[in-house]
């Protein structure tokens, strides 16, 4: 089932209202402010998707997924650099790696770090997404952060030509004098995105 002009503009104010409430937690959980900018959003097949994510199929990436299955059925998936990570780490904590080529790179609590900040900018968008549907979807598992190529990630996560579109969210995040880019897939059901359209009067 293919993305109406209307369903887009729909999950553009969706990106707009995840932006808003994930820029709030994460502002509370890195303890400094944190803007971010109007999200860009897109739908398209997984060509399209790996071209609006601007990033490299070979380049390092972090990840992580969340499937919800009830009442609505679909997937979020977040995704940032290798370089988003390192910059993130050193916001808050001591490091003195200027590169990272795997997990290993990375302690224990660095890594909790980062997956703390991926669950919540994905738990924002949950929340989003049932408010304007008036239900209340919670996560099937805790998601867990991997580190592999962009190319590997698409693949793990499930997006492939013979699926629905996927929605493309890029996020922009701000503190004092940093800018930090994330990449939210959502990945809505056939049966959901009838619910969707209904929740959004389409």
């Amino acid at each position: 089932m293919l993305f109406t002009e209307k369903d887009i503009e729909a999950f553009k104010e969706l990106g707009n209202v995840g932006a808003g409430h994930s820029a709030i937690a994460l502002t509370k959980f890195l303890k400094r402010e944190v803007d971010m900018s109007v999200p860009y959003v897109r739908a398209g097949t997984l060509t399209e998707v790996i071209e609006n994510s601007g990033i490299d199929p070979e380049e390092l990436v972090g990840y992580e997924i969340i499937d919800i299955n009830k009442p609505v059925k679909y997937r979020l998936t977040v995704i940032m650099r290798a370089d988003v990570i390192l910059n993130l780490i050193k916001l808050m904590s001591s490091t003195t790696k200027e590169e990272i080529q795997d997990a290993s790179d990375l302690t224990k609590m660095q890594q909790s770090l980062i997956q703390e900040i991926g669950s919540t900018i994905m738990l924002r968008y949950i929340a989003a997404i049932n408010k304007m549907m008036k239900v209340n979807s919670v996560p099937n598992d805790s998601p867990i952060l991997k580190l592999c190529k962009f190319s590997e990630a698409i693949g793990k996560v499930g997006i492939s030509e013979k699926q629905n579109e996927t929605v493309f969210v890029q996020l922009d995040l701000f503190t004092e004098n940093k800018k930090f880019e994330a990449v939210l897939f959502i990945q809505p059901s056939n049966e959901s995105l009838k619910e969707y359209r209904k929740a959004f009067n389409l």
